[in-house]
């Protein structure tokens, strides 16, 4: 179920399906200088750095970038925190809880994996389509197989395949017959919308799932702030993109109505990791 207004809604729970260019709509506004995102080898910055690395690639990066002050945890992973417009940290010292529902919402939740147990391109095709053991159910499922979602026209750059819930709805009578509520799957995460990225050569780069289009927008954006509305839920994304230099698979989540800015933000966090990469460890 698409979950209620969350500070970050983390839609890849199902990522199993998975594990999942074209400017943006909207130019970001105008920036103060002191409002300028803070690059990690920004020798004004003050910050304190924190060593992290993605596999064998080591990487210093300003602490305020992350959800805990040392970066990394003892297991490896590590998650980023910037906030929209400005796709910059928060002031050192501030959590990315903090502030109200509406600071909060703002954020956009990075979360890198090194990819080593298969080849890299092979994570961001599971990442669309589900890793489900059946063939059969992949074949037939409407929200598993891109030939029987709604082809729509290009968004922000990227081909859409819509949930047809006339199929999804056929589907679960004829699998669970006439007791099948197929009415709670309207919400299921299972039912998002799907933006996919291709190169030139056609191979995927981009996966962005989205709650459904039928849901309607829990916030608006007026002169480059954005605005909360009255409604139950913020529909949210989930966004996974490449960094082939680190072998990392990046999986990011935001609002939906930030997916006009999706571009903007794969340039920002290949940017960050670029700017503060030490090299690669010696082998062992």
């Amino acid at each position: 179920m698409t979950p209620p207004r969350a500070p970050l809604p983390w839609l890849l729970a199902i990522a199993c399906l998975a594990a999942a260019a074209c400017g943006s709509g909207a130019a970001p506004p105008p920036a103060a200088e002191a409002s300028r995102p803070m690059t990690p080898t920004d020798a004004n910055a003050g910050e304190r750095m924190v060593e992290v690395n993605l596999g064998p690639h080591r990487f210093r990066i300003a602490s305020n970038y992350f959800d805990i002050e040392r970066g990394q945890d003892a297991q490896g992973f590590m998650r980023l925190i910037l906030r929209w417009p400005e796709l910059a940290p928060l002031p050192a010292g501030t959590h990315y809880l903090s502030g109200g529902e509406s600071e909060r919402a703002r954020n956009i939740d990075i979360s890198p994996d090194y990819i080593d147990r298969v080849p890299l391109q092979t994570s961001l095709e599971r990442d669309l389509i589900s890793n489900t053991d059946s063939e059969q159910e992949r074949r037939e499922n409407p929200t598993l197989n891109p030939d029987l979602r709604i082809h729509g026209d290009p968004v922000h750059g990227l081909t859409p395949y819509y949930t047809d819930f006339a199929k999804v709805d056929a589907y679960y009578r004829e699998r669970y017959g006439k007791h099948g509520d197929t009415a709670a799957q309207r919400h299921s995460p299972f039912n998002n919308d799907w933006l996919v990225g291709r190169d030139a050569q056609g191979t995927l780069t981009t996966v962005i799932k989205c709650t459904s289009r039928e849901e309607p927008e829990g916030a608006r954006i007026v002169e480059g702030r954005l605005e909360l509305l009255d409604a139950p839920m913020l529909p949210s994304c989930s966004h996974s993109f490449l960094m082939p230099r680190y072998g990392a698979n990046v999986r990011v989540s935001y609002q939906r109505i930030f997916v006009r800015d999706w571009k903007r933000i794969e340039q920002r966090i290949r940017e960050i990791f670029d700017n503060g990469y030490l090299g690669d460890a010696p082998a062992r």
